[in-house]
């Protein structure tokens, strides 16, 4: 959801943070993740800890996370692992040109898709019996 955001840190007390989203503050937080990236709105990630060091107040994508595992997550961080590292990019990429290169001539493309999906998830493909 996009809203207004103000993150405040305590003045006496720089450990201590108060997180406001549309004018409303928001209580019991245990871990605020603040991420800027210039091409896009700020977003703040907000799991019910504390943060240092930030103050800010703006628009921002808010996220509230009920489970920080969630497959949407990990597919965001491993996008940018595989982006961020050539060994892991080569990794990926060998392991489709395998799938493909050891699929037989007679696999549809839903089945291909399926042999790769299952390669780079760590399950080997069933061999099909024809």
């Amino acid at each position: 959801m996009l809203a207004n955001v103000k993150i405040e840190q305590d003045k006496e007390n720089k450990h201590i943070h108060r997180v406001f989203i549309d004018g409303k503050q928001i209580e019991k937080i245990t871990h605020i993740d603040f991420q800027v990236n210039p091409l896009e709105f700020p977003t703040v990630t907000l799991n019910i800890e504390r943060m240092s060091g930030v103050d800010f107040e703006g628009q921002a994508e808010v996220n509230f996370l009920k489970d920080p595992f969630s497959a949407q997550n990990a597919c965001k961080v491993l996008r940018e692992e595989i982006m961020k590292h050539s060994d892991l990019y080569d990794g990926f990429i060998s392991s489709i040109q395998t799938a493909i290169e050891e699929a037989p001539n007679y696999i549809k493309n839903r089945e291909l898709a399926e042999r790769i999906l299952k390669r780079i998830i760590g399950e080997e493909p069933n061999e099909r019996k024809d």
